[in-house]
């Protein structure tokens, strides 16, 4: 467990605490705690840590490195899209749903367009396409999964 960690579960407690001598507080499964952190509980360290394993051969979002780099970051994404479909109220997580799809899409483009075969220097007009079509698309999945770490709890 990372430094700082351990107190993550007891902060709806403490705002539950402090709210209760105001207004109250609300059942467990309202945006204050309960059910709404247990995405972001579950998921964001995940994410985070796929994220930031950027292996030191991924320099410019082509290459076998930033390939097995961007497929470690789908397979992640690809896992929580499918707990969120299996949600009763996956409908509260369309955010999340969005996220992960537009990720799904982005590798499958990252994959077809054999972006582990680019070189990072480019010679000529279609390879210096081909290298900023797959750079692009390495920084939307990576950028895309970063953001998806905002977008964990349900809507209202």
């Amino acid at each position: 467990m990372r430094a700082g960690t351990g107190l993550r579960p007891l902060i709806p407690l403490l705002v539950c605490g402090v709210m209760a001598a105001t207004a109250g507080c609300g059942g467990s499964t309202d945006e204050q705690g309960g059910e709404s952190l247990e995405l972001e509980t579950k998921w964001h360290d995940r994410i985070s840590e796929a994220v930031n394993a950027k292996p030191d051969g991924c320099k410019a979002g082509v290459g076998g490195a930033c390939e097995t780099h961007a497929a470690a970051v789908h397979a992640i994404t690809e896992r929580l899209h499918k707990e969120v479909e299996a949600r009763p109220d996956k409908d509260r997580y369309q955010a999340t749903l969005d996220g992960t799809t537009a990720i799904n899409e982005q590798y499958d483009q990252y994959f077809t367009e054999l972006c582990a075969t680019v070189p990072e220097t480019t010679v000529d007009a279609a390879t210096t396409q081909k290298f900023n079509t797959c750079s692009g698309l390495y920084t939307s999945i990576i950028t895309g999964a970063s953001d998806l770490q905002n977008n964990l709890r349900p809507s209202e």
